[in-house]
């Protein structure tokens, strides 16, 4: 394996995301299945956005009134698998959700782990329970959480215009085609790019890489179901099942399994039973 990396991965990956978009949630499963499975072997790019910068704006663009709103979530559970908050009032929805995607930059300079971690918890609290991630109180109870250095996350919060700045840095590098918070870009840098739309089973996004790869990459199989929880939080049955490819039921099994000897317990968020260390 050595020379197959002598020169960098061949395969790569690329993916629009937000700590306030309901797909970026759907999606958590396979980023942090691809990880497991490929490692290093694979390039995995993915920029922070944001969803919208003034939300009458962003209605008005998708032609969505509020009620459509929440029928569009209600139509991304279906899609994505996963639990979300549906019980949603309009004054949830601050006028701008930038100060969660700029908060995002600033968690990305104490390193790639404790960025991805900080925006799973902030994507946690607005989506599945409510909160309004875009108060700075919020934002630093997300980082603690993350295991943040908190008092250099407040720090950073407290220059936007640099954060700004690195957020407009994104994206250097990325093909010339859409990348967005639904698709998925699959390439091996010379001739072949598979985009996949609404691929939250992670077995498909693997069938692209492995096709392009020609089957030459070594997949892992992950077991530590207990570990994976550790690292990344609440999850619901679902992000567990796809993340150890194993059906409903079966991870069921495993995870009542553990519930009995201790190592986890669930909570339930957006009515529905997610499962976290004991």
């Amino acid at each position: 394996m050595a020379d197959a990396h002598a020169h960098g991965p061949k395969i790569h990956v690329f993916h629009a995301t937000a700590p306030t978009c309901f797909w970026s949630w759907g999606y958590e499963a396979l980023f942090n299945r691809l990880q497991l499975v490929y490692g290093d072997q694979i390039g995995v790019h993915v920029m922070t956005l944001c969803v919208y910068d003034d939300y009458d704006e962003y209605l008005k663009h998708y032609e969505l009134t509020f009620d459509g709103l929440v029928d569009w979530v209600k139509e991304g559970i279906e899609m994505m698998g996963v639990p979300l908050m549906t019980d949603l009032r309009r004054e949830m929805f601050p006028k701008s959700v930038m100060p969660a995607s700029l908060a995002a930059m600033a968690a990305y300079r104490q390193g790639e782990a404790m960025g991805k971690r900080f925006m799973r918890a902030v994507l946690r609290r607005f989506l599945l329970e409510g909160q309004d991630v875009t108060k700075p109180a919020i934002l630093a109870e997300a980082a603690a959480e993350a295991r943040l250095d908190v008092k250099t996350f407040r720090t950073d919060l407290a220059d936007p215009e640099s954060l700004r700045a690195d957020y407009e840095k994104q994206g250097d590098g990325f093909p010339h085609l859409p990348v967005g918070f639904y698709n998925i870009l699959v390439t091996d840098q010379e001739n072949r790019t598979v985009i996949l739309d609404h691929a939250f089973d992670p077995a498909i996004v693997e069938e692209a890489i492995d096709y392009l790869s020609k089957g030459k990459l070594v997949k892992r199989t992950p077991t530590d179901i207990a570990g994976y929880l550790r690292e990344h939080g609440a999850a619901p049955l679902s992000e567990v099942a796809r993340v150890f490819g194993l059906t409903p039921g079966d991870a069921g099994t495993r995870l009542r399994e553990l519930q009995k000897a201790g190592k986890v317990a669930t909570t339930t968020l957006a009515g529905a039973p997610h499962w976290h260390p004991a």
